[in-house]
């Protein structure tokens, strides 16, 4: 039987500070990633985490580890971490009364071992953890601890900078938590079609109100029937993930990534032009190119095909925008081979890079 700790001495003000954030039910995004990506590898940890606990449930930011978005509160390791000042460690939880019957101990991810900090509002208030998960019992040093406070404080700042783009804070204020998750992918964690719609369709009002161009990426992954033919389907979903994954990296923190459909992935870039889209198209593609995926002990190589767009006076429409972006990723799917792709894609991304370098070359 299972035991859980009791709320917060305020707990009703504390989700209305969650709320406020605007955070909840979000695409992830790769500033937090990067964040579980470093606690993963300095603390040699299967599983680490940016957790956020609501009235029923602890949804994850960004997970290392888990394929899983949430878990209910009742079982959540993290919600013992909101009621200390400082950070929470289990070194065995099958010694810890607490959580040796926790379904998360006796079953998968078979936890044995938590340690995790809390994440605070600017008032205080807790919302939610970064921790650390492995899978043997272990001890930790005091050095390990102030990192992982570092580490946690990273995320705290993360989580009161709001670095989306004005629609997608729009959509994100509008929704409810239901709404919000009708609007994202499952699989990849990105927006979905009708997400990232309805956010290019915002965006793209705004742009032409203040006449601003706004740029926009279609990208589908080469030879994607090939993977799953291949190799499997649960092959396919990881190239898919990882190609969300290198994509999020690769653009702008305010930038909106969505899965469009299948293979297909599309990029918003509010206040960007069609020379900037074009040489964005050439770094996604470089950068998703740049390193094979592993499935299983199996080396897959993962290409994409990218075409850019940006609006203006004879793209005024959702429909213009999408068919110009859409055409000009059949013109890169006819026009060279993946392997030609990937090579002018790096090629134009390291002559941008060094125009940078330079201060602007013409």
């Amino acid at each position: 039987m299972i035991t859980p700790p009791p709320h917060t001495s305020d707990e009703a003000h504390r989700l209305e500070t969650l709320a406020s954030l605007r955070v909840l039910d979000t695409p992830a995004e790769d500033r937090f990633d990067r964040i579980t990506r470093l606690a993963q590898r300095v603390f040699d940890v299967p599983i680490a985490l940016v957790s956020l606990v609501d009235a029923s449930r602890e949804w994850f930011k960004s997970c290392q580890g888990l394929l899983t978005s949430e878990i209910p509160r009742n079982i959540s390791f993290c919600q013992h971490a909101l009621l200390q000042p400082g950070s929470t460690v289990v070194t065995d939880t099958l010694k810890d009364p607490r959580f040796e019957n926790n379904p998360l101990v006796t079953g998968d991810p078979f936890i044995r071992f938590y340690a995790g900090h809390p994440l605070r509002a600017t008032d205080g208030s807790p919302v939610g953890t970064l921790s650390i998960v492995d899978r043997r019992p272990r001890r930790v040093q005091e050095g390990d601890l102030q990192t992982l406070r570092d580490l946690a404080h990273l995320a705290e700042n993360e989580l009161h900078v709001m670095r989306l783009s004005q629609g997608q804070l729009d959509l994100v204020s509008e929704l409810k938590e239901a709404q919000r998750k009708a609007f994202t992918d499952g699989l990849t964690r990105l927006w979905n079609r009708a997400g990232i719609l309805e956010i290019l369709q915002r965006e793209l009002g705004r742009a032409l109100a203040s006449k601003q161009p706004i740029g926009v990426l279609m990208l589908d992954v080469d030879d994607f029937k090939r993977i799953n033919d291949t190799y499997g389907h649960p092959a396919g979903d990881v190239a898919l993930r990882e190609c969300a994954h290198r994509l999020r990296m690769a653009v702008r923190p305010q930038d909106a990534v969505g899965r469009y459909g299948g293979d297909e992935f599309l990029i918003l870039m509010a206040d960007c032009d069609l020379q900037q889209a074009e040489t964005a198209a050439a770094h996604v593609s470089a950068a998703v190119g740049a390193v094979g995926i592993t499935h299983q002990g199996k080396k897959i190589r993962l290409t994409i095909s990218c075409g850019a767009a940006a609006s203006g006076p004879a793209r005024t429409s959702l429909d213009a925008l999408i068919q110009a972006a859409d055409a000009a990723l059949y013109r890169s799917k006819r026009g060279s081979s993946p392997d030609a792709r990937l090579r002018l894609g790096g090629l134009q991304a390291e002559i941008e890079h060094q125009r940078k370098v330079v201060g602007g070359l013409p």
